[in-house]
């Protein structure tokens, strides 16, 4: 029996339309098996991600696809938070075609259902080394900003109705869209799978700059941790002019010692510069926060040709349902 949930899947085409229509046409026949009501959404970003013949191609065979093609290239995060805004499901299941397998999303939304309003895909494969002990230091990291995250986690979410509500009510997605999503307040859980294909890592430098840009636009935790540095350099600065003074005064002897001084001062001056870069990280913020530049614009939408049934009508068979639904989606208590 097919579930009245309605499901919204968002897909970002990060290459180009074409190279992803088998696991489309997969989603779709996954999707009509398990629900009645469904939508998929496709966000193309950028003027060279699709066509007129391919997107053609798609919306005469396969139901309930909706294609919104953006302006410009953006972000990932901020192309996902794009697909968030307009899907109208129930539940929606941010997914990669690419990655993530499609058999997963009936299990995805039958965990929301149960009182999860947040699922997080975690990988069960095996990683190096080098990347557990980066990921470890990074989570730390993140953790220190009250930012949890599942060990090994993925791009793979599922969202309950009033966890999408809660993200999208504020703008500003490209420096906090997985992190607002986490501080919802609402349920989590993880959702463990093998994904077809490994995400290409980010590298050491990337992943640097990504973890302090998400700790300094989303916490202001790393200015007070430069206020304590800046503080324990003022005050070591007062004690060694302290000892300077007395050293002076006890053996005036005043040569002695340049080379400690020079070393000090370079560290002083280090200090003062990794405050400064900090600051300036923030003067930027706010300046973006200022700005009211849009992160993304629409250029156009384009719906399937085909109905999913255009006889049913948009009310459910039951006042209630028989399923579980912890969430309370609101069609579906």
């Amino acid at each position: 029996m097919k579930s009245e949930s309605f499901v919204s899947v968002v897909v970002v085409v990060q290459s180009r339309l074409q190279e992803i229509n088998e696991q489309l046409f997969r989603l779709h026949m996954l999707l009509d098996k398990n629900y009645t009501d469904y939508e998929m959404v496709i966000i193309a970003s950028g003027v060279s991600s699709t066509n007129a013949q391919d997107e053609d191609n798609l919306l005469r065979v396969i139901p309930s696809m909706r294609i919104i093609h953006l302006s410009a290239a953006v972000d990932v995060d901020v192309a996902l938070a794009a697909g968030l805004e307009n899907a109208i499901g129930d539940f929606v299941v941010l997914w990669n075609p690419c990655s993530d397998p499609v058999e997963v999303i009936p299990q995805l939304v039958t965990q929301c259902r149960q009182g999860h309003d947040v699922v997080i895909g975690v990988t069960n494969s095996t990683k190096s080394f080098s990347y557990r002990l980066l990921r470890k230091l990074i989570n730390g990291a993140l953790r220190a900003i009250e930012y949890e995250l599942p060990t090994n986690s993925t791009g793979l979410r599922c969202l309950s109705r009033r966890a999408v509500n809660a993200v999208t009510r504020i703008g500003r997605f490209h420096h906090q869209f997985y992190l607002r999503i986490q501080k919802t307040g609402y349920p989590a859980g993880a959702f463990p799978y093998t994904p077809i294909m490994e995400a290409e890592g980010l590298g050491m430098l990337k992943s640097v700059r990504r973890l302090l840009r998400l700790m300094v636009f989303n916490s202001p935790r790393p200015l007070r941790w430069m206020s304590a540095v800046g503080f324990c350099g003022s005050l070591a600065a007062f004690v060694f002019a302290g000892y300077s003074v007395l050293i002076h005064l006890i053996n005036g002897h005043v040569v002695e010692g340049w080379t400690t001084i020079v070393l000090f001062m370079s560290l002083l001056f280090t200090l003062q510069f990794i405050m400064m870069a900090f600051f300036g990280e923030y003067l930027g913020r706010l300046l973006d926060e200022s700005s009211v530049q849009s992160e993304y614009a629409v250029v156009y939408e384009r719906n399937s040709e085909v109905m999913l049934n255009t006889d049913r009508v948009n009310v459910l068979s039951e006042s209630l349902s028989s399923g579980n639904n912890s969430v309370q989606t609101g069609r579906n208590k």
